[in-house]
């Protein structure tokens, strides 16, 4: 698979002149047809082409020796300083992001995957594509995304690492409007699924209309594009793709659907389709969600759902910093830090019922919430009431307001902490005599996980 794209894929000076359009070439005679593609210098291997990114904290152009001392074959930059004296040949172009964009695009094309399946939506994008790739992975060789790299990058990046497979898988992340449209454009997604639309990054998207506007791009931009829908979604029961969608949910008019069965500490168990028994590993039963989403798309690719159900019942490989039991001291920490928003928190909540161990929360500001940032976090007053915490610890700006709002109803045990040491040095003493649950939740540049390294 890996030579046959190879010859089909060289890059002469010629083609790359074609693609990347330089202003200048310098050192023409010493080009080496790259054997690949880097952003990173770190990761660069020897033979390839670097391509010296320019980002708001960071700019490849300072690591242009150490590519060349790792073996670069070709630099990709935007002013040239990387000097005649090197032996290495340099394109010099007007934007390197835009280079990387052409490039991945061209290696896209020629690769031509079977199937690009393109996953976006407002929370959950990260584990459906896991889920997903472990289904897949079973009978296709397939690609996608590492960890969350789901921006302009982190695509270009995967689309890179293309060597032939037969089925891409993309996580496609958003924070303003037209960037699902320009991801779309570079992968031209046969499938794109679709896990929620909620208030999330209102700064950037202004409404839920502009969130939904903005995801349903993904299917929207290419009429040949099939859609995987979150049928429980009220914004996304409106689109109207002719007959281009399919449905997953708790309802029963979608393809597949689910009902709960029972749930405990360990496990949550559904019939799928009033036929099937999925018995997902994880007391988390909203990855329910999830996991449909991924067998639907299974489904349509023809493999076989109950063979599917029987491999999501031993899924185990949830992304870190979602639900997340860990264990220290003795103690249970769920780590659910790796984002928030409104709606992720308080289906997060609902599921500590299973656990009968004192629960205390740890609440960290909701980011890139817009205009109502403070209408969001005090709306969440009494569902944390409800719950049950016997401490509410707060932490950050924003959430303060909530902290106010808590203590209004009544909530007794609510305290403000203003650095991750101080929330563990409280979380010691607090617990020295008994154990308690400890929750944590809270935007990504909040980070939470540094309360459990440093408890």
């Amino acid at each position: 698979m890996l030579e046959s794209f190879l010859r089909m894929s060289e890059f002469t000076l010629l083609k790359l002149t074609r693609i990347l359009k330089p202003k200048r070439v310098l050192n023409k005679r010493f080009f080496k047809q790259p054997t690949g593609f880097s952003i990173d210098s770190r990761t660069l291997k020897k033979g390839e082409a670097f391509i010296a990114i320019k980002g708001k904290y960071f700019d490849g152009h300072q690591f242009i020796d150490e590519a060349i001392h790792k073996g670069a074959v070709l630099i990709v930059s935007e002013n040239g300083k990387e000097k005649k004296k090197e032996r290495v040949c340099s394109f010099v172009v007007e934007n390197t992001i835009s280079s990387l964009e052409r490039v991945s695009k061209y290696i896209r094309e020629r690769a031509s995957p079977k199937k690009v399946i393109a996953i976006t939506g407002s929370v959950g994008k990260t584990t459906t594509k896991e889920m997903l790739f472990y289904l897949l992975r079973e009978k296709f060789s397939v690609l996608c995304n590492k960890k969350s790299e789901n921006n302009l990058l982190g695509v270009c990046k995967t689309l890179l690492n293309l060597k032939g497979e037969e089925m891409l898988i993309l996580e496609l992340g958003t924070n303003s409007s037209g960037e699902i449209e320009r991801l779309t454009g570079l992968c031209r997604p046969h499938m794109g699924v679709i896990t929620f639309i909620k208030s999330v990054h209102l700064e950037g998207l202004s409404s839920l209309k502009g969130v939904l506007e903005e995801k349903i791009a993904v299917i929207a931009k290419n009429t040949d594009t099939i859609g995987i829908l979150n049928r429980d979604d009220y914004l996304l029961r409106r689109v109207n793709l002719a007959n281009r969608i399919f449905w997953f949910g708790r309802s029963r008019e979608a393809h597949i659907y689910a009902k709960l069965l029972e749930k405990n500490e360990r496990e949550s168990i559904f019939s799928i389709n009033g036929r099937y028994l999925l018995r997902l590993k994880t007391f988390a039963s909203f990855f329910i969600y999830n996991s449909l989403a991924s067998l639907l798309v299974a489904v349509l690719l023809g493999l076989d759902l109950k063979e599917c159900i029987e491999r999501m019942s031993e899924f185990e490989g949830f992304p870190p910093m979602r639900m997340e039991k860990i264990i220290k001291r003795g103690l249970l920490f769920i780590n659910d830090a790796y984002n928030s928003n409104p709606f992720s928190l308080r289906e997060s909540i609902k599921t500590l019922s299973v656990y009968s161990l004192p629960k205390v929360a740890v609440i960290a500001d909701m980011l890139e919430l817009g205009r109502r940032v403070y209408h969001y976090h005090r709306s969440l007053g009494h569902l944390l009431i409800s719950a049950g915490f016997d401490y509410i610890i707060t932490f950050g700006k924003h959430v303060y307001f909530l902290k106010e709002v808590l203590e209004k109803l009544g909530h007794p045990r609510v305290i403000h902490l203003d650095s991750h040491e101080k929330i563990a040095s409280f979380l010691r003493k607090l617990t020295k005599n008994k154990k308690y649950l400890i929750f944590l939740k809270g935007s990504r540049n909040m980070k939470l996980e540094e309360v459990i390294r440093k408890f």
